[in-house]
């Protein structure tokens, strides 16, 4: 399967955050379209001593994710600063002063939640899906971070997505098509962000503990033998199953009703192919 794997990894000429920060250089956000494995990856990153963050919690037998969501917090205050006729916060200030507003704002959230659930950690992992759409705001605001993109199968997704409870999935069609505005966005807006690590969530599924390992040299942490018993312990504890009772595995897309994925290849098989799933962008299998 074709990979789109470590994008930009070089760190020559990285731009500096829009004003002085505590976690300058030191934010990572995982980012990935609705049941693409974004909690999965988000906890293995969390077994590092130095990385902070919320991570998860148990609620009714099942490992959910605690997410900011303050980049959507933050998306009108965006729109309001980039208004057409003018008005708003560009009659007050400029774009950068509104920029290194918006990132004070989220490091200090940042700053309070490292010190609730992870004391002593020095970088701050941030995890929600619908940061698919909000590249640009990310890429004015946390220029310097390091982004994680992990994309998975967009059948599995549109199988995944009708299984759990989502009240905007009513079909395959509204799975697929959510697939390929998530993954879509990120792949069109990525040149935006020159630290971008991109994974399939397949090959994170074979080798989670060599994944983790690798990431974590892509961003400069150390490596030590606790960490990597750490990083096995959670591999294979399962998050986020919202009603599933079924172990993770690859191919679950074929148990699908064959009108379902009919819809699923009309709608995303151009993008499927792409990524490397299928051969062809009208293939029925």
């Amino acid at each position: 399967m074709a990979s789109l794997f470590a994008t930009g990894m070089s760190t020559n000429g990285m731009t500096s955050p829009p004003c002085e920060s505590v976690f300058g250089d030191r934010t990572i956000f995982v980012i990935g379209s609705r049941r693409s494995g974004t909690t999965w990856l988000a906890e293995l990153l969390l077994a590092h001593p130095d990385v902070g963050g919320p991570g998860t919690f148990e609620s009714l037998g099942d490992v959910v994710p605690v997410e900011s969501l303050i980049l959507g917090a933050l998306a009108d205050v965006w729109v309001n600063a980039h208004r057409a006729d003018e008005d708003g916060l560009c009659i007050f200030m400029d774009e950068k002063d509104v920029y290194a507003a918006m990132r004070r704002f989220c490091d200090r959230v940042f700053e309070k939640s490292r010190d609730r659930h992870s004391p002593g950690a020095s970088w701050y992992l941030d995890k929600s899906p619908d940061n698919v759409d909000r590249v640009p705001i990310l890429a004015e605001v946390y220029p310097d971070a390091w982004y994680l993109h992990i994309y998975r199968d967009g059948r599995d997704v549109t199988r995944s997505l009708l299984a759990a409870p989502f009240e905007d999935i009513k079909s395959a069609a509204d799975g697929a098509a959510a697939w390929l505005r998530g993954v879509g966005s990120v792949l069109r807006e990525k040149w935006r962000l020159p630290r971008m690590y991109e994974i399939p969530y397949e090959q994170l599924l074979a080798d989670p503990v060599g994944e983790s390992l690798r990431i974590f040299e892509w961003l400069g942490l150390p490596v030590t033998d606790d960490l990597v018993e750490e990083v096995r312990g959670k591999s294979g504890r399962q998050v986020a199953k919202l009603g599933s009772t079924a172990p993770p595995r690859l191919g679950k897309w074929r148990e699908m009703d064959p009108g379902d994925l009919a819809e699923v290849y009309d709608i995303a098989g151009d993008l499927l192919a792409e990524l490397g799933y299928i051969d062809e962008p009208a293939s029925p299998t």
